[in-house]
């Protein structure tokens, strides 16, 4: 029954406004009753169409001049619209047909914060300290005292206010994003934590003061804490998407990619949930570290879509494809990924790999110093020349290369590479007194040796060193 009665609404709102909508088209103009227009504007409104949300309020002015509700949409909406002077004189309309009406007179100190006229916002907020008794009403003067306070430069009144304003109702969500969000209150940031852990404290069911505290946690780099508040405002009311969103992100910053996963289906199963460029790149990446690639590239072509200039995409995208081993294509998207701004060198040694891969060695060679000029300590690019130079017969010249870059660049991954380098070479000798040199320094990092050369973990001679180093 509920849901007939619903759908019933449903279509006779759509119907409303096919019929306003025609009228405005064709230049008719449509009389509607107060409650159609109250309709309309709720419509509107709700889709963020905030010009026809106006257009509507300007019309049902001209047929209902004495509704105030109508003109509280239009100030509210030119408010949104950053039109000060249409706002203030909507004001003065209103102030002429509702002069005393409560909601008219807040709107009037929202109205005047927002645009910074200070001396009539205190005039209205003492004004409605006289007339307002209730809690959350209180918490509101309270809200627009602490913005007062900040424009004014007082930055602990403002830090009070907005405290105040908390603890007079805990489910006020302006309160809480200028606490954490005014870079203004910055120094404050501890009391603020403080203040969050003792809401959560005193009422452990606030859904609101766990997910601000999550965040706060998380600005702080307080992972697990951040992932715990978030985990209890998602359980404590699971009607609001941006809890699983929040969750899943922190979830994915914690490599926890699996319930990750779950997290950010359980977010899009939501009508609120809105795809974006990061979103959908850390699904893919969810699921590309779980090395499940078909969806891993279905994720990073929905990016593409909403983002087609962002060099990582196609990284990430030839990532997948050189792990399924099709180097052209992981080279085509490399090649993609170096023609876009902010690209980084790992696109260059991916390119250069990839071209090596698909017996284009003019081409690596190209890409492969070109990640070398962008990040002069990539050893990792140093090494991988310095084996594509072996495989081309070229020794002399990547020994070289090694040796010369080895006294400006102490970093585990080139002296390991030096060494499988050296063992490539025939330089057996030499490469096992580097390797003792290398264990000597770098032991927790010895499994960089066999990414560069596998075979030597059967290796008898580098096995005997392992274990006198690790003894």
């Amino acid at each position: 029954m509920n849901r007939k009665s619903n759908d019933q609404r449903e279509k006779a709102l759509m119907a409303l406004v096919a019929r306003y909508e025609k009228g405005a088209h064709s230049g008719e103009t449509v009389f509607l009753a107060e409650e159609e227009f109250e309709e309309l504007l709720v419509h509107y409104f709700g889709h963020h169409d905030y010009d026809q949300t106006l257009e509507v309020a300007d019309l049902a002015i001209s047929q209902h001049h004495y509704t105030p509700d109508f003109y509280k949409w239009k100030a509210l909406i030119h408010k949104i619209n950053l039109e000060e002077e249409e706002a203030l004189s909507t004001l003065e309309q209103l102030n002429i047909y509702a002069p005393n009406d409560e909601e008219v007179m807040m709107l009037r100190l929202e109205v005047f914060v927002h645009f910074e006229h200070r001396e009539a916002a205190r005039a209205a907020l003492d004004q409605l300290y006289n007339v307002v008794d209730e809690d959350e009403k209180l918490s509101l003067l309270a809200f627009f005292d602490g913005l007062l306070c900040m424009q004014e430069d007082r930055y602990r009144e403002s830090f009070a206010a907005l405290s105040e304003a908390i603890r007079l109702d805990p489910y006020q969500e302006p309160a809480y994003d200028e606490l954490l969000n005014a870079p203004e209150l910055s120094a404050f940031r501890s009391e603020i934590g403080t203040l969050l852990q003792q809401q959560a404290n005193a009422d452990p069911f606030n859904d609101v003061t766990w997910f601000y505290l999550g965040l706060w946690h998380d600005d702080g780099g307080d992972d697990l804490e951040a992932l715990e508040a978030f985990a209890n405002a998602r359980s404590l009311n699971e009607s609001r998407s941006n809890y699983d969103l929040e969750y899943a992100d922190k979830l994915f910053d914690l490599e926890m990619y699996e319930p990750a996963l779950r997290a950010y289906n359980a977010y899009f199963e939501s009508d609120e949930a809105e795809e974006s460029y990061e979103t959908c790149m850390r699904i893919g990446r969810s699921y590309q570290m779980l090395d499940e690639l078909g969806p891993a590239k279905k994720a990073y072509f929905r990016a593409l879509e909403l983002d087609p200039e962002m060099y990582d995409i196609y990284q990430y995208i030839a990532e997948c494809c050189v792990a399924e081993e099709k180097w052209g294509v992981a080279a085509y998207n490399y090649g993609r990924a170096v023609e876009l701004p902010n690209h980084t060198a790992d696109c260059w040694l991916g390119l250069a790999l990839c071209s090596s891969a698909t017996n284009a060695p003019l081409e690596a060679e190209q890409a492969f110093l070109k990640a070398i000029e962008m990040d002069e300590d990539f050893s990792d690019a140093y090494v991988s020349y310095a084996l594509f130079l072996v495989e081309n017969g070229r020794e002399p010249e990547a020994l070289d290369m090694l040796r010369d870059i080895s006294l400006s660049l102490d970093d585990p991954a080139l002296a390991y590479g030096r060494v499988a380098i050296l063992i490539l070479c025939g330089r057996r000798k030499e490469a096992l007194a580097l390797l003792n040199e290398t264990l000597s320094e770098y032991y927790e990092d010895h499994d960089l040796l066999f990414n560069w050369h596998p075979e030597l973990k059967n290796d008898a001679d580098v096995q005997s060193l392992l274990q006198l180093h690790k003894e």
